[in-house]
């Protein structure tokens, strides 16, 4: 501005030497010039606040000056992330003297997971088979009386099924098609196996429950370990057939109550509580339950004679309940477990009850274990059947025989039907037979093929087996802690900052089904350099550290500013698209976000938090903020200066730009100048300012008072 700089040779017209008024005029003119220095130094001072409150997001750490930290890759995820601050305006330095009346803003941030369909996380599939002679097993060294067989042992029985080695022999691409029909999640096997009843109709030499692979097999592996299992357990005819099958074995009814038993409680299985269980029954035969009896009288077997007395003979008839069993683990089941309901009084004492409240269930993903059956297109399951004798009598057997026939069948299949809808599992069967639920069967009769050689080639049985339900969505996990990081942080941005002290006023809470949960972990400080933040998990407990659906987590605490900018800022630090339009950004490598391993089990998600703001206030004039920046220089004049009415003044002010005369009130701004430069004189020259305050009578300049032989005031020497 030329008003600083010295006075060059065009200036010096201002005060030619001997002229009174001009001198009169000069002083006027410095006075000026020391006013609109004072005023534009003031001037520019403001305008620095007002740029700083205008640009949102100008304190934060700039990429160039952060420290080396690798910010986290935000992306989507499956949480619905809140945040939101109220009172939406308050006052600077986290004081409550301006307009907004507060110095706090409320914080409250939440997040709920998404629904997302078929969310499961990783699932493992224990499958169950089960080896009697119609399911697949074969029947070593013939299997009289079967009509279907003869001298020759590779004949086998009437419409046998290849259940087992169909299952085995396929099992990698039944395992790939499994994981192609549920991308979503992770799937690993298993393998168990059940035949002997124990019964007086079955010769009792074969194990009621056999665990093949303990642990589960990851789908890449689960081909090659179901051939080893398959070599171990069917090594007569071949390698296709169970060498202990006959027909002096249990066939239309089974001990699978404690094969599902077994397989629940996980006894000599590796079941993990991170994933979902998943029980796939592949059977033929009945429980051991009431209203689920089968009459082997009407069979080939060795209950008696295929005689019309046969029929109602007791020892034709498969008992209704389950015999207590002892497990290798030293566990025993109770005796007459249930199928559906409970035999004994208790409630729990039933298979389906057991899928829902053991433990191996209910600390699984999902709360239960789901079981799916498949009822395999076998005699058992074909009321046609020639494996049933009264279908060759001349009569057929009468209509007594085709009813106990027809409800054999039945009761097999019932029973598949009431546990797959008992626990939310699928079912799937001979293509004639409908669930009362309405479940359709899909499956058409393949021929078993010789004994040594048997038919593998079954596109229903496969479709069935790649299409096995993985039940309901029921408190789902969606999200996981990682070991050693929190799931929640909340950063704060620029000169936001939390509340120190008590004034935080940190609140958590974590609602699971409508219900508080009671392991909520509280929120923590933390500091990395001189940013201070909130950091949370879901649970005190690293082992139940996982948000399900339904849960509900939200916390919620004070900030303050600690100083400008003024005007709409962001609260915390975030990533997301809007929260760049907002001016937020990360602040050393860190932002307000959610991290965790999704339903899928594969990658971490680190995923922000959207863009809270508050609009923040300045203080009134003379109001000194709490430990913020001290007001800028200047302020009242020290000599009040009367201004009386303007005067319109239309003309060209000498200061080197153009000044329109209706903003100008000449008078109140002289008066302002004047007392502008006599505070700068008092302060440079306090002996001057003295003289002129305490001198008698009319005021007069001390540069008419000089001396002419001497130094002179006037001339500042």
């Amino acid at each position: 501005m030329r008003s600083a700089q010295r006075p060059g040779p065009r200036d010096r017209w201002i005060r030619p030497p001997g002229s009174r008024g001009r001198r009169i005029a000069l002083a006027l003119g410095i006075g000026w010039i020391f006013a609109l220095l004072c005023v534009g130094a003031m001037g520019e001072s403001n305008a620095l606040v007002v740029n700083a409150g205008s640009s949102s997001g100008s304190a934060g750490v700039s990429p160039a000056s952060s420290p080396s930290v690798t910010p986290a890759v935000n992306s989507s995820g499956d949480l619905d992330l809140g945040i939101s601050a109220a009172p939406g305006s308050i006052c600077v330095y986290g004081v409550a003297s301006c307009a907004a009346g507060t110095g706090e803003s409320r914080v409250t941030v939440s997040a709920t997971p998404t629904p997302v369909a078929d969310s499961w996380p990783a699932v493992q599939v224990a499958f169950i088979l089960e080896t009697t002679n119609y399911d697949g097993a074969g029947c070593y060294s013939g299997c009289g009386p079967d009509i279907c067989d003869t001298s020759s042992s590779s004949d086998g029985m009437c419409e046998e099924a290849n259940g087992p080695q169909f299952l085995m022999y396929n099992a990698q691409r039944v395992a790939n098609a499994i994981q192609a029909e549920n991308p979503h999640t992770t799937v690993s096997f298993a393998l168990i196996d059940g035949f002997a009843t124990h019964d007086y109709i079955d010769d009792g030499d074969d194990p009621a429950f056999h665990v093949d692979t303990p642990d589960f097999v990851p789908v890449q592996d689960f081909g090659q370990v179901a051939l080893q299992v398959k070599a171990n357990l069917f090594a007569c005819d071949n390698g296709w057939t169970y060498c202990d099958s006959g027909m002096a074995d249990n066939f239309l009814h089974s001990d699978m109550i404690t094969e599902l038993y077994g397989t629940i409680q996980g006894f000599g299985l590796d079941w993990s509580p991170n994933t979902h269980h998943v029980i796939v029954l592949m059977t033929s035969s009945a429980p051991r339950a009431p209203g689920f009896s089968e009459n082997y009288g009407a069979s080939y077997s060795y209950c008696g004679s295929q005689t019309e007395a046969s029929l109602f003979s007791p020892a034709c008839q498969s008992p209704t309940c389950e015999p207590s069993y002892a497990f290798g683990s030293g566990e025993v089941s109770p005796n007459c477990e249930g199928w559906i309901t409970s035999q004994d009084g208790n409630p729990n004492d039933s298979i389906a009850a057991l899928a829902r409240t053991s433990p191996m269930c209910t600390n699984a993903i999902g709360g239960t274990c789901t079981i799916d059956v498949i009822d395999l297109w076998t005699t058992p399951t074909d009321p046609t059947s020639p494996g049933w004798w009264p279908n060759h009598e001349p009569d057929g057997g009468g209509s007594t025989a085709q009813l106990i026939i027809q409800e054999n069948v039945e009761r097999v299949l019932l029973a598949g039907c009431e546990m797959a809808a008992a626990t939310g599992g699928s079912w799937d069967g001979p293509a004639w037979f409908a669930c009362p639920d309405g479940q359709q069967g899909n499956l058409q009769f393949v021929p078993h093929g010789p004994l040594d050689n048997p038919n593998l080639n079954n596109p229903w049985l496969l479709n069935a087996i790649d299409h096995i339900g993985f039940g309901p969505v029921v408190n789902t996990v969606l999200a996981q802690g990682v070991a050693g990081l929190p799931i929640f942080t909340f950063v704060p941005f620029g000169n936001i900052a939390l509340a120190p002290g008590a004034s935080l006023d940190l609140v958590t809470t974590c609602d699971r089904n409508g219900e508080l949960f009671l392991a909520c972990a509280p929120g923590e400080l933390h500091q990395q350099g001189s940013l201070v933040y909130l950091a949370w998990n879901w649970s005190k407990f690293p082992n139940n550290n996982s948000i399900e659906l339904g849960d509900t987590w939200t916390a919620s605490f004070n900030v303050e500013s600690t100083g400008p900018p003024l005007g709409t800022v962001p609260v915390d630090a975030c990533t997301t698209v809007f929260c760049t339009v907002g001016g937020s950004a990360a602040v050393d490598g860190l932002y307000t976000w959610a991290n965790y391993l999704p339903y899928t089990n594969t990658t971490v998600v680190t995923q922000s938090f959207p863009l809270a703001s508050v609009d923040v206030q300045g203080l009134p004039t003379g109001v000194a903020g709490g430990g913020g920046a001290p007001p800028p220089p200047g302020g009242v004049p020290a000599l009040p200066i009367a201004a009386p009415a303007p005067v319109p003044v239309i003309q060209q002010i000498g200061i080197g730009q153009n000044v329109g005369a209706a903003n100008v009130s000449l008078q109140a701004t002289a008066a302002g100048f004047l007392g502008a430069g006599f505070v700068r004189v008092m302060m440079r020259n306090r002996p001057i300012a003295l003289q002129m305050a305490m001198k008698a009578g009319p005021m007069q300049s001390k540069f008419e008072k000089a001396a002419v032989e001497g130094p002179s005031l006037g001339r500042f020497e």
